[in-house]
């Protein structure tokens, strides 16, 4: 395959996952497609419904999300992309509450591609920085009140 037919692929693979269509991402990945989110409870799947419900629950805790291409490196059946994501976390991610927090992190996927389709997705997340992010302490909450005023070294002094 040559490139510009594997960007086409992932194109449509991508775009069916923005637009939150199941069938559509689907229809972008082999019958017999090995889908590898690395680290994910479920485990490697190989049934299109078992994806299907995957991304189901990814869009449920996941919201705005968006992604900006790092870098791309092709092989003949295969294609290794590189991205940074930022997204709110509106559900559980990695088992943490999200607490609507915006996370950024590097998203890896490794992707094989037969019959002008995707035959395996591996997907990695750099998951300490988006721990990090998740566990972090809340930030004060804004106040209405105007800070305090601070006595100058005169004041203090008894000057």
């Amino acid at each position: 395959m040559q490139p510009a037919d594997i960007d086409e692929i992932m194109g449509r693979h991508y775009a069916a996952e923005a637009a939150h269509d199941l069938d559509a991402i689907v229809a972008t990945l082999t019958e017999d497609v090995i889908h590898d989110v690395v680290g994910d409870p479920t485990g490697v799947l190989r049934d299109r419904e078992a994806i299907k419900q995957r991304y189901r629950q990814q869009f449920a805790d996941m919201g705005d999300e968006q992604v900006e291409p790092i870098r791309r490196l092709y092989g003949d059946d295969f294609l290794v992309d590189e991205a940074m994501v930022t997204m709110r976390a509106t559900g559980m991610m990695l088992g943490i509450p999200g607490r609507n927090r915006e996370v950024a992190f590097r998203l890896m996927h490794v992707c094989e591609f037969r019959d002008g389709r995707i035959s395996r997705e591996n997907v990695w997340m750099d998951v300490a920085a988006i721990v990090a992010q998740l566990t972090a302490p809340e930030p004060p909450a804004p106040t209405d009140r105007p800070p305090a005023a601070v006595p100058s070294a005169a004041s203090r002094s008894g000057h």
